[in-house]
């Protein structure tokens, strides 16, 4: 047994929460970006990477010390189990984070850590470690002077679902678009949009998340190549996933000014065997108009800082609030560093969360229609 650790990104901590909860997990707080969850196994780590939409990965954390000098750090290293998930084969990657701590010179900190794994499986397993085999990754966390040791068993991050090859300008993160949805009005009963779709990621995790696919379902861990993974596990979970995707009409659309994003995004739905639910057209998101009834827009527009000027990125904040005003039904949402969108989109947000995406400080505007009326059950 043993605890993991799930990195989030900043401003979706909730998010992960509640999805973790939903696969059947205690609610656990956030500490420095990361839930721990006690007490796991080997079956929790398929689960969780297979399963989880918006964490950043799945660490194991194997030691957590007090760390103010080097020989701390070397002894509380030396002192984790390491034979319970390395061999004499594991090529050991040693990677160093510190924050407010005396030990800040990240490649004495990975020369140290390295040191006392090699060591302590030499001095358990009566062997050289010839390092030819799978790859571990290994984090070295200090904080305020306290050292936590973790194994990274993802590899990839867990955003890199393997639906999305072809490059594509100011791309949006999977895990953060699911995160995005998850923090929206859309279940699946509404009509969904992405005006500025770009390489297809919001529409594509809109219907991964409405068919109830597992994000991590067609993609590699790094666990699967480690000799101390029961391989079976994994296929246990790769047929829960399976058997729990949905069919379901959907009315999801996707559009963008820039033909060959469509192009790309096409390309990216049929990977993701979501092609058939999506409707991607080339269009001006300016002229966009939908008399159907009530929907949800969720939309990442051009920053500014990346893909055109700051008088487009006004542009287009008006030009949207314009769009708005002409859907009284309808819930819109935007993800935008632009700190003048609400100005110029001719309304204050109803809810403005802090975001960041691709390093860049953003807000998560939401601006709500008017609510479906409820189904009323006729007295007798």
């Amino acid at each position: 047994m043993f605890d993991i650790l799930v990195p989030c990104a900043t401003g979706i901590e909730a998010v992960v929460k509640r999805q973790l909860v939903q696969l059947g997990y205690p609610e656990l707080p956030a500490v420095n970006g990361r839930i721990r969850i006690p007490q796991c196994d080997w079956e929790d780590v398929a689960m969780l990477n297979i399963f989880l939409r918006s964490g950043e990965r799945v660490l194991i954390n194997v030691a957590r010390f007090p760390s103010e000098t080097f020989d701390e750090l070397y002894d509380g290293v030396y002192s984790a189990d390491w034979h319970n998930y390395l061999d004499d084969s594991s090529v050991i990657n040693v990677v160093a984070k510190t924050v407010r701590s005396k030990l800040f010179a990240h490649h004495s900190v990975q020369g140290v850590a390295k040191k006392a794994i090699v060591t302590k499986l030499r001095d358990v397993l009566h062997r050289t470690v010839e390092e030819n085999g799978s790859v571990t990754v290994v984090e070295i966390d200090i904080t305020d002077n306290v050292a936590e040791v973790n194994i990274d068993t993802s590899g990839a991050g867990l955003h890199k679902r393997g639906y999305r090859t072809l490059a594509y300008s100011a791309p949006l993160k999977e895990t953060t678009a699911a995160a995005l949805i998850d923090l929206s009005y859309w279940r699946g009963d509404k009509i969904f949009t992405d005006l500025f779709c770009g390489s297809g990621t919001l529409p594509i995790e809109c219907c991964i998340k409405a068919l109830n696919i597992a994000p991590g379902v067609n993609r590699d861990f790094d666990y699967l190549h480690w000799k101390c993974f029961p391989l079976q596990l994994h296929e246990r979970c790769i047929e829960r996933a399976r058997d729990g995707v949905k069919h379901r009409d959907l009315q999801v659309y996707g559009s963008d000014i820039d033909g060959k994003a469509i192009e790309t995004a096409r390309f990216h739905a049929r990977r993701a065997g979501v092609e058939k639910y999506i409707t991607f057209t080339t269009a001006d998101a300016t002229t966009f108009y939908d008399n159907r009834g009530y929907g949800v827009n969720i939309s990442n527009p051009p920053y500014g800082q990346r893909l055109g000027d700051l008088k487009q990125v006004e542009e287009i904040a008006c030009a949207m609030g314009r769009v708005y005003r002409k859907l009284d039904n309808w819930n819109f949402y935007f993800l935008t560093p632009f700190e003048k969108f609400e100005r110029c989109f001719g309304r204050r947000a109803d809810k403005k969360r802090p975001l960041f995406n691709a390093g860049i400080k953003c807000s998560y505007l939401s601006f709500n229609g008017a609510p479906p009326p409820k189904n009323r059950t006729p007295k007798n």
